[in-house]
């Protein structure tokens, strides 16, 4: 099993993004989480990635934090969170 966690923040927001594997010849499975920097509890998985195209696990890095930006972009715009 192959993991990786980044942790970065976003407008107030902790942002974290777990990018796995099973094995090196298996595509990545992402997934996107975030909360509230104050101390809020983490949501559920925001953005699971199901088409899994990306050449390499920074690719697939970006393309979490992107839409980790969105969701909060959303949320901020609507007021939730």
């Amino acid at each position: 099993m192959q993991k990786k966690v980044d942790l970065s923040t976003c407008q107030g927001h902790l942002v974290e993004v777990v990018l796995e594997r099973v094995d090196e010849r298996a595509p990545w499975s992402l997934a996107v989480r975030v909360r509230e920097s104050a101390g809020s509890d983490w949501s559920d998985n925001l953005w699971v990635d199901d088409q899994r195209a990306y050449f390499t696990c920074y690719d697939a890095l970006a393309a979490c934090k992107a839409q980790a930006h969105r969701v909060i972009d959303d949320r901020l715009r609507i007021g939730t969170g």
